[in-house]
């Protein structure tokens, strides 16, 4: 079992890196061919996109992947329904196109909203195999599926900007990577819909699933809240420069927080009867996240000014103080997966749900306080909402599997204490002026690097034990290794 998590892990890995890394070289080029506004634009779109989304999957992927037991069916009947309901949902963004072009006072956004909803549709024909991929752990497919689509979809969207297409370069990126991701997954995956469609199997996931569709719907619609206050309120060039800070610093959070999601939900669920074991899993793969990501993080926080100025050009630095904000609240991000994944493990998602609703009531809040001050003032709330939101996603997993609070903090604390000795020499290496901005950068990511592994080095029987004993006993099992059995059962 071990080894299957550590082939997984390694893939989800490879396939969040290639993926991520391919689209942040992108997006660099991306930017020094488009404007702010052009990225404000599409920023407008996400919101009624990302609902869309969540309803065409209505939460039955996740109930699949939970449920002990499935049948030809049972994924026949939910690839049914995720394939009517993207046409349906398709047809309820172009009518609603007009009043979107209207909320924000630009006519552009109606043929961008009725072109992007056909990625929803495309996208719709590769969710089962996707799932099913998950549920049995196999993620190798799936980061061949995902470079290949990142890869052909990010030549399109090059090729447009050059040609001087503006916005809908990222309309076109989002249709062929929809369009490739399916027509590869079909290729490589073996499932076909040899089922029957039965409503009996909608209804057997449906009590599970339907709180994670709320759940999802909520969390959606609350994560693009601030695109859309920002673009109505703000204008498509603000927003164009809190989308570019948010990509940048969600580039390394999504990249671990899907990869955590992707593979500890399924192995959460294999053990969610031994609670010892599920807390214990719990707290190694936490230990062992965090202490490549908080570094990650606040060295990213640190470089960020003439990281910016190097790839993005100087045109996009207004958007440094955000970035440096939604680093930390990035740092956040798979904690928050992990509390979570135990929830829908065990199969409470009314809990899950319940949380979801007192986390929204206390961004909008958040939201009300800080939305007519600034930009800015929106960030600072949002960080200060996801330490809160932490907390109170960590009310359940010390409940049902007995991680409390002071065992969390003392399995973090270390870690975000030496992250943060090591980002301070980083940012201080700023304060010369001597330095042209690549120059700088290559300088603090040096100094970073080689703190944090001389605290790695110098801690690695203590702090970082479960790490350097993981690469051990990977080692360990490498083909051709000797002194250790083969055979695993």
């Amino acid at each position: 079992m071990e080894t299957a998590v550590s082939k997984a892990l390694a893939w989800s890995l490879i396939d969040q890196l290639g993926r991520q890394g391919i689209r942040f070289g992108l997006s660099i080029v991306l930017a020094r061919l488009l404007t702010p506004a052009e990225y404000g634009l599409m920023g407008m779109l996400l919101v009624f996109l990302m609902i869309a989304q969540s309803f065409v999957d209505f939460g039955l992927s996740a109930g699949l992947i939970q449920r002990k037991e499935i049948t030809a069916d049972y994924a026949t009947s939910v690839f049914c329904l995720n394939v009517v309901a993207a046409i349906v949902l398709a047809g309820v963004l172009c009518a609603i196109s007009p009043l979107v072009a209207w909320f924000y006072a630009q006519p552009v956004l109606r043929p961008l909203l009725c072109a992007a909803s056909l990625s929803i549709v495309i996208g719709s024909f590769g969710i089962i195999q996707t799932t099913l991929m998950t549920r049995d752990i196999d993620f190798r497919t799936q980061a061949t599926v995902a470079l290949v689509a990142t890869s052909g979809s990010g030549a399109v969207a090059l090729f447009m900007a050059w040609r001087g297409c503006g916005v809908w370069s990222l309309v076109g990126q989002s249709l062929a990577d929809s369009l490739v991701g399916v027509v590869a997954i079909w290729w490589l995956s073996p499932w076909r819909p040899t089922g029957r469609f039965h409503w009996a199997c909608i209804r057997g996931l449906w009590p599970f699933s339907s709180r994670l569709l709320a759940s999802g719907l909520l969390n959606t619609a609350f994560q693009n809240l601030y695109a859309l206050i920002i673009g109505r309120v703000y204008g498509p060039s603000d927003l164009g420069f809190y989308t570019r800070a948010s990509t940048m610093a969600s580039l390394p959070a999504n990249s671990v927080t899907a990869m955590t999601q992707r593979v500890m939900f399924p192995v959460f669920a294999r053990v969610q009867d031994d609670k010892c074991r599920l807390c214990r899993d719990f707290r190694k793969t936490l230990r062992g996240i965090e202490a490549g990501y908080f570094p990650l993080m606040t060295g990213l926080a640190a470089v960020a000014e003439p990281a910016v100025r190097c790839l993005l050009s100087d045109k996009w630095l207004p958007c440094v103080p955000y970035l440096r904000i939604l680093c930390f609240c990035g740092m956040l991000y798979p904690l928050h997966a992990l509390h979570l994944n135990v929830l829908t493990a065990q199969g409470r998602s009314d809990l899950f749900f319940r949380l979801e609703i007192i986390k929204k009531l206390l961004v909008v809040l958040v939201i009300a306080a800080t939305c007519w001050i600034s930009v800015q003032a929106m960030v600072v709330g949002t960080l200060i909402s996801s330490v809160i939101c932490l907390w109170v996603n960590g009310y359940y997993t010390r409940k049902l599997i007995g991680y409390g609070w002071w065992m969390q903090i003392s399995d973090l604390l270390p870690v975000g204490a030496l992250s943060t000795a090591m980002a301070v020499p980083v940012w201080a290496v700023s304060w010369t002026e001597t330095w042209n901005p690549w120059g700088l950068l290559a300088v603090q990511m040096l100094v970073g690097g080689m703190l944090y592994a001389a605290m790695v080095v110098l801690l690695r029987r203590s702090l970082y034990a479960d790490i350097f004993e993981g690469l051990m006993v990977a080692w360990s099992r490498r083909p051709g290794a000797g002194g250790v059995s083969q055979n695993v059962s």
